[in-house]
């Protein structure tokens, strides 16, 4: 199994390396979905991924997000210069792209981004007969679909195991996109949902706290359960986090996974939430049914509890704070005093210690006494982390005969190289070259990856100048390392390069639409000509069934009515979608890729979930069979082609947990569902809830805000019914 890290910066890269990854995966300047991270560039990859192969650890490029068309000739520069560094594979999201790259690059590796939302069996068929190698499944993947994905497909499974969980569903969230044009999909999400919100039921309020901020992912003691499903490699998310961080979740998984029967996880666990956890960590993911995604107090770091304050005193222009405490605390820590809802973040300075377990600091903050002391970082342990170095081990084998060049073979693994001198060797004249001496120059090897492991010495009597010695082990060493990766990128698939394809002409016809979720919502347009997209809230063939008699009884032609997919839905679920297609015969709205299992039997119009972002996109999905497409909502298209949406309340995020049970404490025994809950951020921004179910239910986040937009092509009206009476 592999084990697959983030680096998000150089210091990252070598510490995810020498802690014993598989494999890192990591984003250049520009085209990633961390755009927010120091990243990498096409001047220094080929040298770090060099490095990285004498490791024999694998490098993966993210070029996650969705492409314009305008940003298409630099997009394939940088895949240029990544295939030249001689980079494994590729993480891609917009599916356009991924077309376009397999035609550009023959023989290039794809694995599909986790923001492409596979999460079924479905998805994974549709994607393995389109080329790519590897799934990264949404994390919203159950268990049971991770094994029908093993059994039924060749793809390579990525599973996140380690670190920061999306409340939305995979490559669905456009909560920052709409409310502060920083789109996720584009790397520049503004983590929205990390922040505080008030709960109202109407105008009620609940309570106030974190209630979109998930708990960070800890799947460490579902280990055995992953490998069982078949789980090719574990990943940890963290491109925005520390070097220190990466070593230990590294270091924790590589030995839980090479020594499962003498790890202590939960003891793992407590060092990696000591360098960053948001409160408990979630153990379960969504492999199981699991509601119990959001902590509700916590939004960021938490930190260990070390102590409390005992005493503050004003010492002339700052303040002197008296820690009780039980672990050390020490320059250039961070620490966070918190009494009730009260926080203080601290920089530790210079610490003064005192008897009883007490240390005073100094911060320009009165921090009141009783407050709990928190160690967000300790300075001196993450250095330990961060400056951790892996050497790789050599042998050397030196031969020095009179009449002969001097001969050196160094040794890494299977691999060998041979060396030997410009000049034959001449006995000694006086004292001659020592095997001390050869021992110490030939360990000389500190600006190189190697740490000498093994050495042979056969030696005349000779002189050798230790300049000459010098010069055969760095020969030795670059020949070596050439060789080791020479035998790595012989393993690699031969990538060639062809002609860029022209940006594709798109000719589908402008098409309207109104989306309805009740028939109630026609009655007040002119719907002539219209396509018609029903958006049931609950998909049974009962209810799909009423509705499309109720559109048909208006005088709308079948033809011109489409189901609107639901962007999630396990394996299980998508049978239940098969039953009722195969009844009502009607068009779809495909949202997820695993939707276009049936672009063949039914007429199919690409959707807002595929994130249609460019031309090339749209061809690739017409070319496959669909009949139209609906811009992403995050688009402003520029040719009349297809349809957008221009008026409504479209979902701003997909919800796989219940926000009922999250603000009630109850459970589906006792469902408080009701079309009244409300999300108030700082700003006064207010968001609501749909709920959508098949077998499950889901809910879509939406703003009270109507969303507007202008655009050439055909036109989409959500007129969807808005629960509250104040908005038109």
């Amino acid at each position: 199994m592999e084990l697959l890290a983030p680096a998000g910066d150089i210091k990252s890269f070598y510490a995810a390396i020498y802690n014993g990854a598989d494999a890192v995966y990591l984003g250049l300047q520009n085209f990633n979905a961390r755009i927010k991270a120091d990243n990498f560039t096409a001047d220094n990859l080929a040298d770090l991924v060099a490095w990285a192969h004498l490791y024999h650890v694998k490098v993966y490029v993210t070029i996650n997000i969705l492409i314009s068309d305008d940003e298409v000739d630099d997009f394939l520069a940088t895949v240029r210069a990544c295939v030249r560094a001689h980079v494994d594979a590729y993480i891609v999201q917009d599916f356009g792209m991924a077309q376009l790259l397999q035609r550009t690059f023959p023989g290039i590796v794809l694995h599909a981004s986790t923001q492409m939302g596979i999460h079924n069996l479905s998805g994974a068929k549709v994607l393995e007969k389109l080329g790519f190698k590897r799934v990264v499944l949404a994390r919203e993947t159950k268990l049971d679909d991770i094994k029908l994905i093993r059994q039924h497909t060749k793809l390579e499974i990525e599973y996140f195991v380690q670190g920061a969980l999306c409340v939305a569903f995979s490559g669905n969230c456009y909560l920052s996109s709409i409310k502060n044009g920083n789109s996720g999909n584009r790397g520049k999400c503004l983590q929205l949902c990390r922040l505080p919100y008030q709960v109202y039921a109407g105008e009620k309020l609940l309570n106030a706290g974190y209630f979109l901020s998930a708990k960070d992912l800890c799947l460490m003691q579902r280990l055995p359960e992953l490998i069982a499903a078949g789980v090719d490699c574990l990943k940890i998310e963290g491109r925005l986090k520390r070097a220190s961080y990466v070593a230990q979740v590294v270091r924790s998984y590589r030995q839980a996974l090479d020594d499962w029967a003498g790890t202590d996880v939960a003891a793992e666990q407590r060092k990696i939430s000591t360098l960053f956890a948001r409160g408990a960590f979630n153990e379960n993911a969504y492999l199981h049914h699991n509601f119990a995604i959001i902590n509700p107090q916590v939004g960021h770091h938490q930190g260990k509890k070390i102590g409390m304050v005992v005493d503050t005193v004003r010492f002339k222009n700052i303040f002197k704070i008296t820690l009780q405490i039980d672990a050390p605390i020490g320059q250039n820590d961070a620490i966070r005093l918190v009494q009730g809802n009260r926080q203080f973040s601290i920089g530790v300075g210079n610490v003064n210690q005192l008897s009883n377990g007490c240390v005073d600091i100094f911060s320009k903050q009165n921090v009141p006494a009783g407050a709990e002391v928190y160690l967000l970082k300790s300075a001196a342990k993450e250095k330990v982390l961060a400056d951790f170095v892996r050497y790789l081990p050599i042998d050397f084998y030196f031969t020095g005969r009179i009449g002969a060049p001097a001969q050196l073979v160094a040794n890494h693994g299977a691999v060998s190289v041979m060396v030997k001198s410009e000049q034959p060797l001449a006995a000694a004249r006086t004292a001659g070259l020592t095997t001390a001496q050869v021992q110490k120059q030939l360990s000389k090897l500190n600006d190189t990856p190697f740490r000498l492991h093994h050495l042979e010495i056969n030696l005349d009597a000779v002189f050798m100048a230790v300049s000459a010695l010098n010069d055969l082990r760095r020969k030795a060493v670059i020949a070596l390392k050439q060789a080791v990766l020479d035998q790595y990128h012989a393993g690699l698939p031969a990538i060639s390069e062809t002609k860029c394809d022209q940006l594709p002409v798109l000719n589908t016809p402008p098409q309207n639409f109104y989306l309805v979720s009740d028939v109630r919502d026609l009655q007040q347009v002119d719907w002539h000509d219209y396509g018609v997209i029903i958006c049931p809230r609950e998909y049974s063939l009962a209810t799909v069934e009423r509705l499309v008699s109720a559109v048909v009884a208006l005088g709308v032609e079948r033809k011109l009515i489409y189901l609107n997919l639901p962007v999630v839905a396990t394996e299980a679920e998508m049978e239940l979608l098969d039953h009722i297609l195969s009844a009502q015969k009607m068009g779809i709205v495909a949202n997820n890729y695993a939707h276009l299992r049936w672009v063949q039997q039914y007429p199919t119009v690409a959707g807002t979930g595929l994130n249609v972002y460019n031309q090339y996109t749209a061809a690739a999905l017409i070319k496959l069979g669909c009949q139209n497409i609906i811009w992403s909502i995050e688009k402003t298209p520029t040719c009349a082609c297809g349809s957008a949406l221009v008026s409504g309340y479209p979902a701003l995020m997909t919800l796989c947990h219940c926000p009922v049970q999250t603000v009630y404490g109850s459970d589906c025994t006792q469902c408080h569902y009701h079309n009244n809950l409300i999300y108030q951020d700082e700003k006064q921004n207010r968001y609501r809830f749909r709920r959508v179910k098949i077998s499950h239910c889901y809910f879509e986040l939406y703003s009270e805000e109507r969303y507007e937009k202008a655009t050439p092509t055909g036109k989409i009206y959500d007129l969807r019914s808005t629960p509250w009476k104040s908005m038109k």
